[in-house]
């Protein structure tokens, strides 16, 4: 790895541990995860599954690192995982989501985050519908 992606991950992760936005908190996660996939920096799907898998992060830090965590690994989807992503309160970030650069999936109103989410935990379902399609 290189120090410029060092130097640029670490201010994006000191940045997190102080920012009060919920937005700009998501955002950040999802810029740390994106920055790590680009540079194969493994060390960041273990980081976003312990921000996802900890009860006592907020909602938003949750399911905003649990999508991050999708797009870092090819495993299957963890049950716990499966269960936050899916649990009826998440819809609750919906309207927060819509502000979230990334994520482009949640830009339409209303159901945006519900069918990100499903997109992203059933991607069999995508890719059987893309086929049908064409």
């Amino acid at each position: 790895m290189t120090s410029e992606f060092q130097r640029v991950s670490a201010t994006l992760h000191r940045r997190l541990a102080v920012e009060d936005d919920p937005v700009v908190r998501v955002s950040l996660i999802l810029a740390i995860a994106q920055l790590a996939r680009e540079h194969e920096d493994d060390n960041a799907s273990a980081w976003t599954r312990g921000l996802w898998s900890d009860p006592g992060r907020s909602s938003e830090i949750r399911i905003g690192a649990g999508l991050a965590w999708l797009c870092l690994v090819d495993d299957p989807v963890p049950d716990e995982l499966r269960a936050l992503l899916t649990d009826p309160s998440t819809d609750r970030c919906g309207d927060l989501f819509q502000r979230v650069p990334w994520i482009e999936p949640v830009d339409s109103y209303g159901s945006g985050l519900r069918r990100c989410i499903r997109e992203m935990v059933t991607p069999d379902v995508r890719t059987e519908a893309s086929a049908e399609a064409g």
